[in-house]
């Protein structure tokens, strides 16, 4: 019994960190990557006259609609170079995305003294050895192709370079902090030479919206032209593997209690030879095979239930105790402490696997040591 209970904790445990990570990863990627992208198919940019906010924003469930300017250009800072990933939003990005909560150096404001600034990832600031506030003397350069030209013919000609001082640091995950900085998009739109033109459009759905219904809805008023992507598809691959990992975890675990299973196997074989008298006592007095292999198959699947129970009320209180008191740390960490989170499938798939192990492991035993003592 102890041993099915020490296993079923520890599936319980195991199953809601991977619960945890994946509950982080979401946290951390939703300040950057809103609830729902639309691409262009065909083209680069999409034109203003293209596409209208207001009809998106009319669909149940959509919350925002804010003009993105995303593209990859040349900064230099000092005599440090590096290809960054500029992207240029509205004013509304920084209550939609709760970036401003993630600045850990300098403002969350993108001017200064009236003019843009930007904000730029931790990662981004140690390459390039970044200053913040250094608005006139020393500000970063950004520097973008000109479209139309050729930048093996004349590179002077061919690229747009803007200066623009730095007004924050921020830290989100490894993934953004090496390669993004954030302008206002009027700066992003001149520096690239856009006009009326866009990247893409971010989506923030409203609280208890169906994100695929919403999708859905989009895909059915733009038409084929577009590319709408959710936040778990653009990240595809994290969720995907983080899933897997767990799954095969599961497996894994379901092997080893499986093994443990074996213990009631050995315990039912012993209290059956144990008891090999007392069966052959009630077979002559007239009990039914039914009756005397239900006694030792309810005796183990007891075991098992018990054992099942108690397992997960320890899972259960260990996780209760290390989300609110941090018991496992994680120096250093992106959290102060192992992320863990309770989901009711799981303990439902927990507490399945382990009383069908144990029904297994209860009726090979019956089966085969009554009928040897009793020949019923």
């Amino acid at each position: 019994m102890v041993v099915v209970a020490l296993v079923t904790m520890a599936m319980v445990v195991v199953l809601s960190a991977f619960n945890g990570i994946d509950s982080l990863i979401d946290e951390r990627y939703s300040y950057f990557d809103t609830d729902i992208s639309i691409l262009p198919l065909t083209s680069k940019v999409i034109k203003a006259g293209e596409m209208n906010c207001d009809e998106i924003k009319a669909i149940d469930g959509v919350a925002s609609c804010h003009r993105v300017i995303e593209e990859r250009v040349f900064a230099e800072y000092d005599n440090n170079q590096r290809i960054v990933k500029v992207k240029g939003v509205e004013k509304g990005f920084f209550p939609q995305s709760r970036l401003d909560t993630m600045i850990i150096g300098g403002k969350g404001v993108m001017e200064l003294e009236n003019n843009p600034a930007a904000i730029v990832g931790v990662g981004v600031k140690y390459d390039l050895d970044l200053q913040l506030f250094e608005q006139v003397f020393n500000p970063l350069r950004l520097s973008a192709v000109v479209r139309g030209k050729n930048l093996r013919r004349d590179m002077e000609q061919a690229l747009n370079k803007k200066n623009i001082p730095v007004a924050g640091i921020f830290s989100i995950n490894i993934d953004f902090d090496s390669e993004y900085v954030i302008v206002p998009i009027d700066f992003a739109a001149d520096l690239l030479g856009y006009s009326d033109e866009v990247s893409m459009l971010e989506l923030q759905l409203s609280p208890g919206a169906n994100l695929a219904d919403v999708k859905t809805e989009i895909e059915n008023l733009l038409g084929a032209d577009y590319q709408v992507r959710t936040r778990y598809e653009k990240n595809e691959l994290i969720y995907k593997t983080n899933r897997t990992e767990k799954w095969a975890t599961f497996l894994i675990m379901g092997f080893i209690l499986l093994i443990a299973t074996f213990n009631i196997i050995a315990a039912l074989t012993l209290l059956i030879n144990e008891k090999r008298d007392d069966i052959k006592t009630l077979a002559s007095l007239g009990a039914p095979a039914s009756l005397i292999k239900r006694v030792f198959f309810f005796e183990g699947a007891l075991i098992n239930f018990v054992g099942a129970l108690v397992g997960l009320v320890l899972g259960f209180l260990f996780v209760i105790l290390q989300q609110n008191l941090g018991l496992i740390r994680l120096e250093g960490g992106l959290v102060p402490y192992y992320p863990v989170e309770i989901a009711l499938p799981d303990l439902l798939a927990v507490f399945g696997l382990v009383l069908t192990c144990g029904i297994l492991s209860s009726i090979l035993p019956v089966q085969f040591f009554t009928r040897k003592y009793t020949d019923l």
